[in-house]
């Protein structure tokens, strides 16, 4: 058999030649998982060249059909041969495999966008978001939305309002006293808390089908919580991933001034370091404590891992010429990485296709709820340039600080 795969910005066409049969489907099997984590919204199917298809090979569809309906994807046969047709409708599955008429629609994004990436080997788009109240030049494309007010919270209880966003020490405690001892690296998103608590051998996360009705402890956490006013979609060329630094320079830059933002994709790798011993029980900070204190304090990776899970990551980020309209407390948690000062944790679960029409925010909230936990980590920078990174994602943004 002969299978290939082209690639629009809404979908994938996937066209096979030859027998859909045991001995190839799983070979039919693997073309359709990567369609699937192309992180377009839409598959269509051309299978006009297939001669023969058996119930092993019905498997196979219906297996990737139900796989992408989870995650809110669109499975279509835009054109089929007569064995495929008859063996559908013998199977009972014609409706169901809904042979269509070969087109190319799909979720658009709304005017007005902004292209990102193609500077630095990756592509992507960000627009406004369609309910955004964000105001836009008269004589650019550029969003230029309002901006909400970051806080850093030195300590106190935090709730993930499905609008918050958050990157700190974080407890999932109802109070200070239950808390203490229990600090761990941390992130709020799209109405869920993950943390990785020190106390604790594996990540763990709290969320309600009632937004905004859980709440953790927070130790020096940055905060914001306003609707996301730009909304976009980012990819790799196949050679270089799409590093945490990188897109936050590209959102600052659209944003004309700081960010907080929200991505979500497929990892590329996750780098960084979380809490040995609780963070409450640390004498001083880490960029005070010596060699020997960090060792004893904080586990660091020692390659980026992870690759192929899916990963959400929350980021504060500005550039030297808009570091000075945030707050003076969140200015000084923001690390210089070339040009960017940015502040990011990263949380890695185990994979779910996040297709590029991805509209709701929550949709980061529910990956972490819904699949288990790798880990949680403040994402670091080493002095070769390796870092957290995406092979792809979704994007969500908020232009914080003061208008410039």
């Amino acid at each position: 058999m002969k299978i290939t795969s082209t690639q629009t910005p809404e979908a994938v066409l996937v066209a096979m030649d030859g027998r859909l049969d045991s001995s190839w489907a799983p070979t039919a099997s693997a073309a359709l998982e990567e369609a699937i984590r192309s992180g377009r919204s839409r598959i269509e199917l051309d299978l006009s060249a297939v001669s023969f298809i058996s119930s092993v090979g019905i498997g196979v569809l219906l297996k990737s059909l139900s796989r992408f309906r989870a995650v809110g994807g669109t499975l279509v046969i835009v054109e089929a041969s007569v064995p495929v047709r008859e063996m559908l409708k013998i199977s009972r599955l014609e409706m169901l495999l809904g042979v269509a008429a070969s087109t190319t629609a799909g979720a658009q994004l709304p005017n007005a966008s902004t292209a990102i990436g193609p500077r630095t080997g990756w592509t992507g788009e960000i627009s406004p978001c369609i309910s955004s109240t964000a105001s836009t030049s008269n004589t650019s494309n550029t969003p230029r939305p309002q901006r909400a007010q970051a806080v850093f919270i030195r300590e106190g209880s935090i709730r993930a309002t499905t609008s918050a966003l958050a990157v700190g020490h974080l407890a999932l405690a109802s109070d200070q006293s239950s808390a203490a001892g229990h600090f761990g690296e941390g992130l709020v998103a799209g109405g869920t808390i993950a943390v990785a608590p020190a106390s604790a051998p594996r990540p763990d996360c709290l969320a309600s089908s009632d937004a905004g009705s859980v709440m953790c402890i927070a130790r020096d956490t940055l905060m914001v919580d306003a609707p996301a006013s730009l909304r976009g979609f980012f990819e790799w060329d196949g050679t270089h991933p799409v590093t945490l630094s990188m897109l936050a320079a590209e959102l600052v830059r659209v944003a004309n001034g700081p960010v907080a933002f929200l991505a979500i994709g497929e990892c590329a790798g996750a780098f960084g370091a979380w809490a040995r011993t609780s963070p409450d029980g640390w004498r001083t900070q880490p960029p005070t404590m010596t060699p020997n204190e960090l060792r004893a304090a904080l586990r660091f990776a020692g390659d980026p891992m992870h690759r192929g899970e899916s990963m959400v990551a929350v980021g504060f980020a500005a550039d030297a010429g808009s570091l000075s309209t945030l707050a003076p407390d969140v200015a000084a948690t923001l690390v210089n990485t070339d040009g960017t000062f940015l502040h990011a944790h990263a949380a890695v679960a185990s994979y779910r296709p996040v297709p590029r029409a991805t509209v709701e925010i929550t949709a980061a909230g529910q990956l972490l709820a819904e699949q288990p936990l790798r880990s949680v980590l403040h994402a670091l920078r080493n002095a070769e340039g390796t870092e957290t990174a995406f092979l792809r994602g979704s994007l969500w943004a908020v232009p914080i600080g003061a208008s410039a």
